[in-house]
């Protein structure tokens, strides 16, 4: 005899099936949601098909293609089968977000950690034509403009600027430095400073634009270090003299100065004198002028023109 079934074993055997049912299902695709800061640009590179190997980009309009527009993506998803229940499985990106930032970068290549970036030396050493080797300071500035990311992502595959600052950058400062300081003298490189890093900056800067980036600064910064102490002290010697001549010429031009005021100053002084005698001449002369009634005087003697002839009055 069959037994019935109760109204509670039918919903414990509707409970069971709709468990059983939910357990075979595919978990829930949470969004992925990813925001694009103002000073980034972002490209949605698709896994699947012709550009399933990630670490490959096929040009740089396949980039120009893949570059987002909006500042908050959402990353696609595939669901990857993994087993034979319909749950057996996970869901994985179908496509990869690239991030390049654009922000300025800045360095400080010097020897110590108060006046440089890095902890370590990062001084740029030469050598002058007659191998007088010494250390020089440099500072970089540099970053990537909006029109310029698609270009630097496909030369660099999604390195930072900062990793290229610290490797390639400065291996190229360094090197087209180390070139042009090889062509003077000492005493020529220090007259052409200005020169040398004009060819550092004109070799550099066109070589990174064509590669996304914009190369704002490169400088020297204070003094060279030179290698050799004997090298250092006969600077040093010669610059005090130097400063010493900058002096005494000062000091020779302030006198030659002060002796050519007091010239003018005596000059002035003897001009005004002759003129205040000049003036009491003619003053005298005018009362004279004005005394006199109109006759010649007459003379003690007869001709007016013997010397002993006396006015009368």
């Amino acid at each position: 005899m069959r037994k019935k079934i109760g109204l509670f074993g039918i919903l414990a055997i509707i409970i069971v099936f709709v468990v059983a049912l939910s357990s075979c299902r595919k978990p829930y695709d949470k969004p992925e949601l990813v925001t694009i800061e103002p000073s980034q640009t972002a490209f949605l590179i698709p896994l699947d098909g012709k550009t399933s190997a990630q670490s490959e980009f096929m040009s740089e309009k396949f980039l120009l293609e893949a570059k987002v527009a909006t500042k908050q993506v959402q990353i696609p998803h595939r669901w990857l089968q993994e087993g034979r229940w319909p749950n057996n499985g996970r869901w994985i990106p179908s496509a990869r977000l690239i991030v390049v930032e654009r922000k300025p970068e800045t360095r400080e290549w010097t020897e110590n950690d108060k006046t440089g970036t890095s902890i370590k030396n990062e001084g740029i050493v030469a050598e002058s034509k007659e191998s007088i080797g010494f250390m020089a300071r440099m500072n970089c500035s540099a970053q990537i403009d909006e029109g310029d990311a698609v270009r630097f992502l496909y030369r660099y595959n999604n390195k930072s600027l900062a990793d290229v600052m610290d490797t390639e950058i400065r291996a190229r400062i360094e090197s087209s430095f180390v070139e042009q300081c090889s062509k003077y003298t000492l005493d020529e490189i220090l007259q052409n400073k200005d020169k040398i890093m004009g060819a550092v900056r004109d070799n550099v800067v066109l070589y990174f634009k064509e590669r996304g980036i914009s190369i704002t600064v490169i400088g020297l910064k204070g003094e060279f270090t030179y290698l050799n102490e004997g090298i250092q002290e006969a600077i040093d010697n010669k610059f005090k003299s130097s400063q010493a001549l900058i002096t005494q010429k000062n000091e020779n031009e302030r006198v030659l100065s002060k002796a050519k005021a007091d010239a003018e100053a005596v000059k002035i002084q003897t001009e005004t004198i002759n003129q205040s005698i000049r003036l009491k001449e003619l003053e005298v002369q005018s009362k004279a002028i004005e005394k006199w009634d109109g006759k010649m005087p007459e003379y003690i003697g007869g001709n007016s023109g013997s010397i002993f002839n006396i006015p009368v009055k």
